[in-house]
């Protein structure tokens, strides 16, 4: 699919050797329309979050602070207000004052910011009180399991349950929100609080207001140990999401009884802006590949009520904030933000003319500078994906988005929970195709919505153990979706390694010769549920279970030892298909990346359930792609982000990329095609609703614009 000669041959003699005209696209004249009444959502938001530093303070230049956010281009600022430490002459008390301000820094700022229409997001953090406050007011505190307090860095930690979160910080936020004209709120470290700074583990908090709470509402005895095993434990994480969500109800009522336009942002969708960070794993230093991507996709797949606002984590880690990471990172990282719709995001410690490690900065204006200047293509955009991934396990879900990536196959992603919501940002029915990966807990609701979706012409692709929990994960020990085609009975297969799948010759002709004609075996180190289908569902592929691992003349196996225990299972369901595999094909694919697991997955999607692809190309697997059309009717895009310049944890400037074919079919017959970054006007050939262009180079990212006729 990827070479697509049938396609190079019609295209490339007609358009590689005259692929451009001249003439750049008119962007005052696109008419992008409003998604919402709103000025956040699904609008073109460029954050800077500065966090301040108290030294900061200190001789605090708010003229050049409020140039250099101009500089570059940026229309929001998160601005460290309160909480810890306030910037501003608090006369609350318990409100620990910043010692280095001078005057009202924030009343400056903000003021300032707002006379050259900059919006100001407030950052507030609760989860620490200052030592020279907290031990004036012990009630206030996370208690270890060790039953102590935990001092963390000049500061202790606070309990979500304790009335410094409960109480006193609505009189922190009441100050501060009638004393300046904030356009949002943003809540750091909120929830429930187990580790500090170090991430040193301090087990679940122990205080006297936890375990009370915990007792009123459950008649259970707080746990001290967190293991999913434990039905306590399980209840005891209801709980926190419950009171978590609880809290967060009365912040937002709060604000907006104080301001009727605030907007809340948190790290959760108990927010109008779903904040997220991309950049360094702090702790293990490894980087995930696609972190914008999946932090943008999941918010947009979810809510049409919700916006994402990513942050690229400019600095280094939480133990090394004064370096930065290699500005290749925030190459890839926020052109996956702008790319797949979402905001553009960037944090720093300290201020934007205070950076110890400035290499970024030019490239950081370079982008926010396009994306002002392009602000209308990401104004009321939206995909049009054909497939969801209904997000399960972590290291499943970003299995899946490898393989659906790098073989150009578009997909939204969508949180299981939201399946159920009213604010869906597209019906159900939208999609061809519904990717569950690796979802144990699933309530009875989900269940029926899933099996209905399947019945009336839908189709799913299961992977791992989807359903054996019920919501809260107590183990259920049966499947219960009757579209996988299988007894609800199965046994539980534990980490049987050294494993493996055969491929007999019938079931290659099924799964498609060309991939599968040179291997017969297919490595499989996960779980595995020993399932049996049921009626006419399929079996496809046997269980080689724990093959000798030892001297070379042992490693073996007879014929004998194969199973009849399927590897997928293919099954029709009322109008729709569904198709189980149950082991965790994404996370082996995250692992090892092997080839097989890869054919495996793409033969399930093209040649069992046949479904469409809505673009296809010959760009290498190393370019990241999306397409998102105007709810306005004006235009559609697609993206191409370049990764070529990744090896392992090493970035470098990507290797440019020529003559990219690119074949998809468009919402509306299309007038004209642009390449953004070039400034080029694209020829290209349109018939039986498909159109093909070529795009000449790519070096880090480019958009490709269709205007309509």
């Amino acid at each position: 699919m990827r070479h697509l000669a049938w396609f190079l041959i019609s295209v490339v003699t007609t358009i590689i050797l005259s692929c451009t005209n001249n003439g750049k696209i008119d962007i005052s004249a696109i008419d992008s329309g409003k998604y919402d009444d709103t000025w956040w959502n699904r609008t073109p938001m460029r954050f800077m979050q500065t966090n301040l530093r108290e030294i900061d303070a200190q001789d605090f230049d708010v003229d050049q602070y409020v140039q250099s956010v101009l500089d570059a281009s940026v229309n929001i600022v998160l601005l460290s207000v309160g909480g810890q430490v306030a910037n501003y002459p608090t006369k609350l008390p318990f409100h620990y004052k910043n010692p280095y301000m001078k005057g009202d820094l924030v009343g400056e700022v903000v003021k300032k910011l707002n006379e050259n229409g900059v919006k100001v997001m407030a950052r507030f953090d609760f989860a620490r009180i200052n030592e020279s406050i907290a031990l004036k007011n012990t009630d206030w505190l996370y208690v270890s399991s060790k039953g102590e307090h935990v001092h963390d860095n000049g500061h202790y930690l606070s309990c979500i349950n304790g009335d410094y979160q409960q109480k006193y910080g609505f009189e922190i936020l009441k100050e501060a929100i009638s004393s300046y004209p904030f356009d949002a709120i943003f809540f750091n470290a909120a929830g429930y609080t187990t580790r500090d700074y170090s991430e040193n583990y301090h087990g679940i908090c122990q205080c006297k207001n936890c375990k009370k709470r915990f007792r009123d509402s459950t008649g259970l005895e707080l746990p001290k140990i967190e293991d999913i095993n434990d039905p306590v434990f399980r209840e005891y994480n209801k709980f926190r999401q419950t009171t978590h969500t609880e809290l967060n109800g009365r912040i937002t009522r709060s604000i907006q009884e104080l301001n009727p336009n605030l907007v809340l942002s948190v790290y959760n969708p108990d927010g109008g802006i779903w904040r997220s960070e991309s950049g360094t794993g702090f702790t293990s230093g490894q980087y995930w590949t696609y972190h914008a991507t999946e932090n943008v996709k999941r918010v947009l797949g979810s809510f049409n009520n919700r916006a994402p606002y990513d942050t690229y984590n400019h600095l280094l880690g939480m133990d090394y904030r004064h370096t930065a990471t290699s500005p290749e990172i925030g190459r890839i990282f926020m052109p996956q933000q702008m790319l797949n719709g979402g905001a553009l995001g960037i944090y720093f410690i300290g201020h934007l003319d205070n950076q110890y490690d400035r290499v970024f900065i030019p490239k950081f204006k370079e982008l926010t500078k396009f994306h002002k200047t392009n602000e209308k293509l990401f104004t009321n955009i939206q995909s049009q994906s054909k497939i969801g991934l209904v997000l399960g396990s972590s290291q499943e879900n970003r299995g899946i988005m490898r393989m659906l990536i790098e073989e150009h196959i578009m997909f939204d992603l969508i949180f299981a929970s939201a399946l159920k919501e009213k604010n869906l940002p597209r019906e159900l029915n939208d999609y061809e195709l519904l990717i569950l990966s690796d979802i144990t807990n699933m309530d009875d609701d989900f269940i029926a919505l899933i099996d209905d979706y399947v019945e009336r012409g839908g189709k799913i692709l299961a992977t791992g153990f989807p359903g054996v929990n019920d919501e809260v994960g107590t183990p259920l020990n049966r499947l219960r979706l009757e579209a996988l085609g299988v007894l609800s009975e199965y046994e539980m297969l534990t980490n049987p390694k050294p494993s493996y799948l055969v491929v007999s010759d019938n079931e290659k002709a099924l799964l498609g010769n060309d991939q599968f004609k040179d291997f017969d075996l297919i490595m499989m180190n996960s779980n595995f549920l020993k399932i049996k289908p049921v009626g006419s569902a399929k079996s496809i592929l046997r269980l080689v279970p724990t093959i000798m691992h030892g001297p070379p003349e042992k490693c073996y196996f007879n014929d004998n030892e194969i199973t009849d225990y399927p590897g997928v299972v293919y099954n029709t369901f009322g109008a729709g298909k569904a198709v189980f595999i149950p082991w965790q094909i994404g996370s082996q694919y995250n692992w090892k990346g092997n080839n097989a697991h890869r054919a495996l997955f793409l033969a399930t999607l093209d040649n069992l359930l046949e479904v469409e692809r809505t673009l296809v190309t010959d760009a290498p697997p190393l370019v990241e792609m999306t397409q998102m059309i105007n709810r306005n009717g004006s235009f559609e895009w697609i993206g191409m982000i370049n990764h070529t310049g990744q090896i392992g944890n090493s970035f470098h400037e990507p290797v440019q990329i020529i003559n990219s074919a690119i074949r998809f079919k468009p919402q509306k017959p299309v007038k004209e095609i642009y390449s953004i970054r070039s400034g080029e006007r694209l020829k290209f050939k349109q018939t039986n609703g498909w159109v093909e262009v070529v795009v000449p180079k790519l070096d880090d990212f480019e958009m490709i614009v269709s205007l309509y006729k």
